[in-house]
């Protein structure tokens, strides 16, 4: 018999990633929604509330879609300077690009029609804060327009774009491919996905991430993952390979060599959060979860005043 293209599977591919693990430890009712709950819910046949939440799941917020337009247009630019080395930036020029998607989606959200648009079926980006409040609230709006001169100033004076720039690089790897690349561990895939890799002047693999926010604990942890990929999709020796953060909104970098004892204590932290992953599960060769109401509610207000999945927690009231 000739096997379906198209085959769906019951439940999502078991996967560890460390937004998955953040989520767990921010909410499990959150987790469920993400990563069981929503599954599936594209299709026409599928139940209520699984549509409702691959809707809710897709909605974007202004700090997520902020993060988005400056990797693209960052992407965009170090691809335009290694094929025209001698030709200058405008500055100015990518901050008004940035402000121009940002005004273009605030536009689309604030349509009269777009909710009940998005509720029957979601098409494009839909901001979060429309969605729930009808509107950003202006310390957001003041910040964001912070944000956009300092990390893109910062983005320029940064260690990789000078490195581009002064053409001190023998080759680009990637740059933010948008491809889920992934290795293995403990025959569980773990996702990789690098912002920008290149190999520098001296021979050393650069593997950049760029960060518009604050600084996170979790981020040297993402770097160590991103060097098991490197080492695994390349070959790439582990003394060659820096790990490097740029952080634009404070204009710093980090830059981190790892050795084979970090690589081996991320794949035991890997292997002891996949046993919590699989402790949320019904079925571990399906990952067929437990039933919804084992992942419990978080009860900080602030984390739900901020969660795209708070209409399904009062859903029972409003059906």
């Amino acid at each position: 018999m000739k096997k379906d293209k198209f085959f769906v599977k019951d439940y999502p591919e078991k996967s560890w990633s460390i937004s998955k693990i953040k989520t767990i430890k921010s909410c499990l009712r959150e987790y469920y929604y993400t990563y069981y709950g929503s599954y599936r819910g594209w299709e026409y046949e599928a139940d209520y509330e699984s549509k409702v939440t691959w809707r809710l799941k897709k909605l974007t917020n202004i700090w997520i879609y902020f993060g988005d337009i400056i990797h693209d247009g960052i992407k965009d630019i170090i691809k335009y300077k290694i094929n025209n080395k001698e030709q200058e930036v405008n500055i100015d020029r990518f901050k008004n690009f940035i402000r121009m998607k940002l005004n273009t989606l605030v536009k689309q959200s604030n349509r009269n029609d777009r909710i009940l648009e998005w509720n029957n079926y979601p098409t494009g980006k839909m901001l979060q804060e429309y969605y729930y409040n009808g509107k950003i609230e202006k310390d957001d709006i003041n910040e964001i327009k912070e944000r956009i001169e300092q990390c893109v100033e910062n983005f320029f004076e940064s260690k990789t774009f000078e490195d581009i720039s002064s053409r001190n690089f023998w080759d680009v790897l990637e740059i933010d491919e948008k491809k889920f690349d992934y290795i293995f561990i403990n025959n569980i895939k773990v996702f990789a996905i690098i912002d920008m890799l290149y190999i520098d002047g001296n021979g050393n693999c650069i593997i950049v991430d760029w960060k518009t926010g604050k600084e996170s604990e979790d981020d040297k942890n993402q770097l160590i993952i991103y060097t098991l990929y490197v080492m695994d999709k390349y070959k790439m020796p582990l003394e060659k390979i820096i790990g490097r953060i740029e952080y634009l909104f404070t204009g710093k970098n980090k830059e981190y060599k790892f050795s084979n004892s970090d690589l081996e204590e991320m794949k035991l932290k890997v292997r002891q959060e996949i046993n919590v992953i699989d402790a949320m599960l019904e079925d571990k060769e399906l990952n067929k979860p437990k039933p919804k109401e084992m992942f419990v509610m978080c009860e900080e207000e602030y984390k739900c005043k901020k969660c795209k999945y708070k209409k399904l927690c009062k859903m029972k009231e409003e059906i």
